[in-house]
């Protein structure tokens, strides 16, 4: 196993007490994999890659009963050692936005070349030469080097990020929502270069992303993450074909299928609790309309529903009559 979460916590503190963002994540990537975490915006996506990468503010602690990384402890780990032979080396990050990731009054290759530079003892012709081996894998065109971020397309400037990434061929790679922003037909190829470059360098994706369809696509296994927690956890075509969580099924409503283009798109009304204030029980039983009083009274833990297959609810045995009524609007607006 490349990466191993036991029970991760991140609380951020603040004028109004503490809020914690992740509470009690359970996460796992092995090696060659391509995991998608999906979630609403606020469900603590983004935190869980700040927290590996150590890019939290100090106003947020990082908690964990396990966290490692090629057999690593990343909380015991000091952050000079975590910066020169773990960062960028082993794991690297694609952030959200390309384009307010690049200087924009420098050359994409010259940051790159920078970037290369800061975390090793290469000299420059090295890094050049480097930077247009990258630019092949992700497939942009040499003479792209020298142009500037504003030259790029939007689905170049990811790549060009892809490509950063990949500088020291890390075991692990990070995309946060590399989508956003894009058009349907950038997004298809961007993710047709994603699996390309999986297929010829040998490594694992952790894909975060608020869109299913993306994951549905590009993933190996997918979790789902509701209010700070892995609600589901399973491989894509098992969470797609037999989802065993009330909020996984709202999800998958809300998204069309090109497989029944007729059928309604299905919204789930409310929003994620107050993480300043969760719930005793359940963190989705107020959105949930199959919600009973035992969901409120106490957390329900992760159990395996299948081979590699978890889900934190307590009404699993009753899934097939919640599928089946999941789908019908008025279960949801009543």
């Amino acid at each position: 196993m490349l990466l191993e979460a036991r029970n991760v916590r991140v609380t951020y503190r603040s004028a109004h007490g503490p809020v914690r963002a992740v509470d009690g994540l359970d996460l796992d990537v092995d090696e060659a994999e391509i995991f998608g975490l999906v979630g609403e915006s606020g469900c603590g996506k983004s935190t869980v890659v700040k927290a590996l990468l150590r890019l939290l503010p100090d106003s947020a602690s990082v908690e964990a009963d396990v966290l490692r990384f090629n057999g690593e402890d990343l909380l015991a780990m000091p952050r000079a050692r975590f910066r020169r032979h773990m960062l960028m080396r082993q794991i690297a990050l694609v952030p959200q936005s390309a384009q307010n990731s690049l200087n924009p009054v420098m050359p994409v290759g010259a940051q790159i070349v920078e970037g290369i530079r800061a975390h090793s003892n290469i000299c420059a012709s090295k890094a050049r030469e480097r930077v247009v081996e990258l630019f092949d894998i992700v497939g942009l065109q040499p003479e792209l080097v020298s142009r500037y971020p504003h030259q790029f397309s939007g689905g170049m400037r990811q790549r060009a990020m892809i490509a950063m990434a990949l500088a020291f061929e890390p075991s692990l790679i990070v995309m946060d929502e590399p989508t956003t922003g894009l058009d349907v037909l950038v997004q298809e190829r961007l993710l047709g270069r994603i699996r390309a470059i999986r297929e010829r360098v040998s490594l694992s994706i952790l894909l975060i992303t608020h869109d299913i369809g993306v994951v549905a696509e590009t993933a190996n296994r997918v979790g789902v993450m509701y209010a700070g927690r892995m609600v589901e956890c399973a491989p894509t075509l098992e969470l797609f074909g037999d989802s065993q969580h009330p909020y996984t099924l709202g999800l998958k409503n809300a998204f069309p299928s090109i497989l029944d283009l007729e059928r309604e798109l299905i919204s789930m009304p409310g929003s994620p609790p107050d993480m300043a204030s969760p719930p005793v029980g359940c963190a989705f039983v107020a959105r949930c309309p199959f919600a009973i009083d035992a969901c409120g009274a106490a957390r329900p833990a992760a159990v395996d529903v299948g081979v590699k297959h978890t889900s934190a609810c307590i009404r699993t045995a009753h899934i097939g009559q919640m599928r089946a009524a999941a789908m019908r609007k008025a279960t949801w607006h009543s």
